[in-house]
């Protein structure tokens, strides 16, 4: 058996996390009317116990936040790496990636302390600062929390063990 044709599902919560920490871009995925609509953004998130929830945010209107108000079901999607990985035998190349896909339900944030608490993990994770938002600046900002029902984890060569 090659190395790539072992399961590339991850369950191992430690290689969870580094993927979680390894990519800086979330694909929102959302439906209105039949019509499917993605978004990529930044994003921060937890994972305590095997409860993954990611967070976003953006300016107080547009598309997004029309269509989780309508429709709170959200797909979310991230992945780091994709290196191809060479082989002498066609039907063994592949990838050396990790990726995570799941579905959950969105719902936009209110609260002020919230909203500073998950901004700050935003900007910890993709910065790896930690600022004092005032109630002014996090009052000029939605942010949006993703709560994941279910997910899978998968990996080419990259987070293999």
């Amino acid at each position: 058996m090659t190395p790539y044709a072992k399961p590339r599902f991850i369950t191992d919560p430690e290689i969870i996390r580094k993927i979680l920490d390894r990519c800086k871009i979330i694909h929102l995925g959302m439906q209105e009317d039949g019509h499917v609509y993605v978004v990529p953004t930044n994003y921060g998130y937890t994972y305590e116990d095997g409860k993954l929830t990611f967070y976003s945010h953006g300016a107080m209107e547009g598309k997004k936040w029309d269509i989780v108000k309508k429709n709170p079901e959200i797909c979310v999607e991230i992945d780091t790496g994709f290196e191809l990985v060479d082989s002498q035998d066609p039907c063994d190349y592949g990838n050396s990636y990790g990726s995570i896909i799941g579905t959950g339900l969105a719902t936009i944030v209110e609260d002020l302390q919230e909203k500073k608490e998950i901004l700050n993990n935003i900007t910890r994770l993709n910065a790896g600062t930690v600022h004092e938002f005032s109630d002014a600046m996090v009052r000029h900002v939605n942010v949006l929390k993703v709560e994941v029902t279910e997910f899978t984890c998968k990996s080419g060569v990259m987070y293999q063990k």
